[in-house]
């Protein structure tokens, strides 16, 4: 007798009914998607003055391309030579569309079952170079903006070559250094043995916490405390434990006495953020001459303060500057903090020019606080003193003010800041969080 496998019909019948409908879904649900949010992807048949999206045989979407009111025969690339970047875009029968910089692509939503027509716009962008990168500049919004100085009598006419400064709410200016995510200040005037020159100013947008979830540091000890930077303990733990990797000796605050002296301990195995990596220090410019002057209040602005940084107002004759010359702590590595000038051209948008007619110390009003990417979230120390009193230094309210009133032995966030070495290149990125800038 033959042994035959028993099939039940009914059974295989329903499970080709239960796969059909959800294949049937699965397409619905695919289909759906693409026509609510559509990626444009140029095809080999690109057609002239136009590109489609194609897939499942539909030819939905088509491009027109701009410079102006001029009608171009192709999509400009990403990086071309004329520096064409993304203006605005519009599309017909009810469609959006966004730009993806990343992917160098325009992004089209709520698309009909018709055809449906969008065209964009590119504008050529005055750039800076950055790094050995040309990087487009802006006039409002997020980007990197021009700052010309040239009402620095004071300081010599050889301070007043434009600078540029990233600025807005959420500027491109991620980069990649120490294995983390720091931000690029812009392209900054700076004095070395040569005289002024150029160089990228980045910043660790976040606290220093060690293994024992140190996130704030006194500026300087109380015992025989001064606002002078050159022999300030916390130059000395940036310059010394935090450059090296190290543990040892820090300040965290509030220390009549040495009670609130603690071990820090940024030795690489530890919990995140480690101190700098070989790498990192390499690319270090160690021979900046940090300018340390400071001013009697903050009911100045950014451009005023600029100028006072730079000046030699300072109490007690304490230096006005900080260099491997002058330092007379335990090390100069060329790690810093932010000046309050910083913040104040760290404001980008349509309230730029009117928060810059403003005292830092109003910066909480105006909306400038808002569409500032450098301000903290908590109080935020920075280099600069007070010309007046030794013992109180600058610093950023997390309410967006900038306020001299900040005994140096209190506990406030620390940003380490540096220069990179004009050998520092960046060789990739866009500068988004997602593909920050990669430098070698």
């Amino acid at each position: 007798m033959k042994l035959e496998k028993y099939t039940d019909n009914k059974t295989r019948n329903k499970k080709i009914m239960l796969i059909s409908i959800g294949t049937i879904v699965l397409i619905s649900v695919s289909l759906l998607l693409y026509k609510t949010f559509a990626v444009f992807s140029e095809n080999k048949s690109f057609p002239f003055m136009s590109g489609q999206v194609d897939y499942f045989g539909n030819s939905d979407v088509y491009f027109l391309f701009y410079k102006g009111n001029e009608m171009l025969n192709s999509m400009p690339q990403k990086g071309n030579e004329e520096n064409l970047a993304f203006e605005h875009g519009e599309c017909n029968k009810g469609a959006g569309i966004e730009w993806n910089k990343d992917r160098w692509a325009p992004l089209v939503y709520n698309l009909s079952q018709t055809k449906t027509e969008c065209k964009i716009y590119f504008e050529e962008q005055v750039g800076a170079e950055l790094g050995g990168m040309q990087v487009p500049l802006v006039e409002s919004g997020d980007g990197l903006y021009a700052v010309p100085h040239d009402n620095l009598e004071e300081l010599g006419q050889e301070w007043n070559k434009a600078e540029y400064r990233y600025a807005g709410v959420n500027p491109d200016n991620y980069v990649s250094f120490n294995n983390e995510i720091w931000r690029i200040i812009g392209l900054v005037n700076v004095k070395t043995n040569s005289g002024i020159e150029q160089r990228i100013k980045i910043v660790r947008q976040d606290g220093i916490n060690n293994q024992k979830d140190f996130g704030s540091y006194a500026w300087d000890r109380l015992s025989g405390y001064t606002d002078n930077w050159t022999t300030s303990k916390l130059k000395d733990m940036l310059n010394g434990i935090y450059y090296e990797s190290e543990i040892g000796e820090c300040y965290t605050g509030d220390i009549g006495n040495d009670s609130d002296q603690a071990t820090c301990d940024f030795s690489s195995g530890t919990e995140l953020p480690n101190g700098l990596g070989d790498t990192a220090r390499n690319m270090v410019d160690k021979e900046i001459i940090w300018n340390i002057g400071g001013w009697e209040d903050s009911e100045v602005t950014a451009n005023e303060f600029y100028e006072k940084e730079r000046g030699l107002n300072t109490c007690h004759d304490y230096p006005s500057e900080w260099s491997t010359e002058t330092d007379v702590g335990e090390k100069h590595n060329g790690i810093g903090l932010i000046y309050p000038s910083d913040y104040g051209y760290a404001v980008g948008g349509e309230v730029r020019n009117s928060c810059f007619a403003k005292k830092l110390s109003d910066y909480s009003g105006g909306n400038c606080f808002a569409n500032d990417w450098l301000k903290p979230n908590d109080d935020l120390w920075t280099i600069s003193p007070n010309s007046t009193d030794g013992s109180i230094v600058f610093y950023v309210g997390s309410s967006g003010y900038v306020l001299d009133i900040s005994d140096i032995s209190f506990a406030l966030v620390v940003w380490p800041t540096l220069y990179l070495t004009t050998s520092t290149k960046i060789v990739d990125g866009t500068g988004s969080i997602n593909s920050p800038f990669v430098l070698s």
